[in-house]
């Protein structure tokens, strides 16, 4: 188990898509130890970048519109440190490939904020509260 002053070296970021909620982690862990940390994110398939999400990440100083999704399976390194799926899909995927490793698996239950019919203004308030969670975890994980 990773502590708050031991920052591992390799962090890998899982999700369905990488669209929205594995390339906002990735935008903050590489703004908060992007010097200390090898950072990458991929999803179990490839999706369309959420404009929606490169929005709310801009608010909070980060530019993602540039990220390429990436697949699990384009990731050709098996040996981060610490993998962290954002649902069940990605966590079995993600044991998968990792569990005859010493990689810390991590499992962050966090919602698709695209579920249900919303107006824009209710999907941008979605957006911000899965980046805020996104960000409490990464604050109390790796302090």
């Amino acid at each position: 188990m990773t502590n708050k002053n031991e920052l591992p070296a390799s962090v890998l970021f899982v999700c369905t898509l990488n669209s929205i909620r594995s390339p906002m982690a990735e935008g903050m862990m590489k703004s908060r130890y992007g010097g200390d940390v090898y950072v990458q994110s991929c999803g179990l398939e490839a999706g369309e970048l959420s404009d929606l999400m490169v929005a709310v990440m801009r608010e909070k100083g980060m530019d993602l519109s540039a990220h390429k999704s990436k697949t699990l399976a384009e990731i050709a390194d098996t040996s981060f440190d610490v993998v962290i799926a954002f649902n069940k899909d990605a966590e079995a995927a993600v044991r998968a490939v990792f569990d005859d490793s010493d990689t810390e698996i991590c499992v962050w239950p966090t919602p698709d904020p695209t579920q249900g019919a919303m107006d824009v203004r209710a999907m941008m308030d979605n957006f911000r509260a899965v980046r805020d969670v996104i960000e409490m975890r990464i604050d109390k994980k790796f302090g």
